[in-house]
């Protein structure tokens, strides 16, 4: 069987960086890998591959996108250039697209996955990690009734790239002296801060790949610099005993049951989702457990290359 032949866009960003370490850990995949960068520059950027240097030329046309068994994307924010990703997402709708930085100009041109089967569409863009890591509570949790409940998320800077995690260290210097932070992140100060915003994305995504879930839930922008934090709260009809509830979160693929106190920071470099003891109401019939991701790996380059294995 041919080696897949794969372009990724954007590479040198933290989800790129991070997509190559997972594909070189993963041997039985040996791509064929091509690149191209979605900066403003007309110069060739430079990424490194199993330990080597690698070019990386700029994307100047949508016909730089055929011709590979699929494009994944990675880059940290929008730019001029993406406008040849929209034209070639939308002039070929069998060409497999995997967009693992979830890009508001892809976001109506993308189904969402969670690393499950999709339905059919091609064109496919990673769930938020705390939808991933909530699917994994799920469904373990699914087999002791139908719950229903709430998901508080909370998003670290990371999530928008290299340049904002410099810029969230400035931000915490000036406001250490006192001072007004000079640039902002996305029109927003962010050190010793949290931001509420609309959750309304998320709810979407939930109802896609969490079906069966009725989920409300709260979207905030944190303070922190990496990891993904959510707060899973859910709701059955029937009183559950708390040692069929640890037996069975202990079954969940994915999931890591942490003792407390457990520190955000031990998230990074995760595989999987590191889950706090469950809390359990006085009736029984509700769950709360705290759950930390390296959202870079989980819901991130992980599982793009989980939904990477069906596109193929």
């Amino acid at each position: 069987m041919m080696p897949a032949k794969l372009l990724v866009l954007d590479p040198p960003t933290l989800m790129g960086k991070e997509l190559l370490r997972c594909i070189a850990g993963s041997p039985e995949l040996s791509p064929d890998i091509e690149f191209r960068h979605t900066g403003a520059d007309d110069d060739h950027q430079i990424t490194e591959i199993g330990g080597r240097p690698a070019l990386v030329p700029p994307l100047d046309s949508a016909a730089d996108l055929v011709g590979f068994d699929a494009v994944i994307v990675t880059s940290d924010a929008q730019g001029s250039r993406h406008d040849h990703l929209i034209e070639f997402a939308g002039s070929d709708p069998d060409a497999a697209l995997l967009d693992l930085s979830r890009l508001a100009c892809l976001l109506e041109r993308t189904a969402v996955s969670a690393g499950k089967t999709t339905g059919g569409s091609r064109h496919l863009r990673v769930a938020h990690p705390a939808l991933v890591a909530t699917a994994r509570v799920l469904e373990v949790l699914t087999h002791l009734g139908r719950p229903r409940g709430t998901l508080a998320v909370f998003d670290p800077v990371s999530v928008y790239g290299k340049e904002a995690i410099e810029l969230l260290a400035q931000q915490g210097a000036h406001r250490l002296q006192g001072a007004s932070p000079a640039e902002l992140i996305y029109g927003n100060v962010r050190a010793f801060n949290t931001l509420a915003v609309d959750p309304s994305l998320l709810q979407d995504e939930a109802s896609q790949v969490l079906p069966g879930l009725p989920l409300a839930i709260s979207h905030c922008l944190s303070g922190m610099f990496h990891g993904h934090l959510a707060h899973l709260g859910l709701c059955f009809d029937e009183p559950l005993a708390p040692e069929l509830v640890q037996e069975v979160l202990l079954q969940a693929e994915g999931l890591e049951q942490a003792e407390l106190p457990l520190g955000l920071d031990t998230v990074v470099d995760h595989d999987r989702v590191l889950v706090t003891p469950f809390s359990l109401s006085p009736d029984g019939r509700q769950i709360a457990v705290t759950m930390m991701i390296d959202g870079l790996r989980v819901g991130g380059a992980l599982t793009g290359l989980e939904i990477l294995q069906d596109l193929l």
